[in-house]
């Protein structure tokens, strides 16, 4: 059986867990933060998430989906299709590269007080509102993004767009999807989907352990 280590207030783990659930493999869960000695042994950059397979610990979110995508094949949640795969490959990148690695720059502002950056939010500004623009035009919502089927791409670009809805909100006060209509549409019922509400109550449930731990290593 898999392990999935990690926390989840993480929303990398959040998506690996929803990936998991959705394709319906069993796994245990061990609450791990970075920073452990012993940890490096699974993890050798120190990042959350990792996975315990009964070939070796594998990290990476990309590495852990492409692994279990194709040991786990019974459920497939990419696309057969090559262009389509492809597409769905377009989609993630685009949520990852410049929705939530632009907003990962606020998260030491949000999450420890770090001094405000102007420049942060004259650079990242316009390129969060390119890349929710972006995803509004290219997405096929049919409902989900690939169409009628929830994939890989829909896991990978709601939990990207987690960090970025929330730094639009609070370092912008922007709501990035007021004139995405569509993707606004597709969040809401992603977001009630029944695993989302189970990985999103774990997550805020866990959040002021996450809080606190950030706050004893920079003390």
């Amino acid at each position: 059986m898999l392990t999935l280590y990690g926390f989840p207030a993480s929303n990398y783990y959040g998506l690996i867990k929803h990936a998991l659930l959705l394709k319906g493999i069993d796994f245990n869960e061990e609450r791990t933060y970075p920073g452990h000695p012993s940890y490096l042994e699974k993890s050798p950059m120190g990042k959350v998430p990792c996975i315990g397979t009964e070939h070796g610990f594998l990290s990476e979110t990309a590495a852990i989906l492409e692994y279990i995508e194709h040991h786990y094949p019974d459920k497939p949640i990419l696309p057969s299709d090559a262009f389509q795969r492809a597409k769905g490959f377009e989609l993630m990148r685009i949520a990852e590269l410049y929705v939530e690695l632009s907003a990962r720059r606020f998260l030491p502002e949000l999450l420890m007080g770090a001094p405000k950056s102007e420049s942060n939010r004259a650079v990242m500004l316009p390129i969060l509102i390119k890349a929710f623009a972006c995803l509004e035009s290219m997405a096929a919502f049919g409902p989900y993004l690939m169409g009628e089927k929830c994939t890989q791409t829909d896991l990978v670009v709601r939990y990207s767009l987690k960090t970025g809805v929330m730094v639009g909100n609070k370092i912008f006060e922007v709501d990035f999807m007021d004139k995405t209509p569509k993707l606004q549409a597709w969040w809401n019922i992603m977001s009630n989907e029944p695993i989302s509400k189970i990985v999103d109550t774990q997550a805020e449930e866990s959040f002021p352990e996450f809080i606190g731990i950030l706050q004893k290593a920079a003390a």
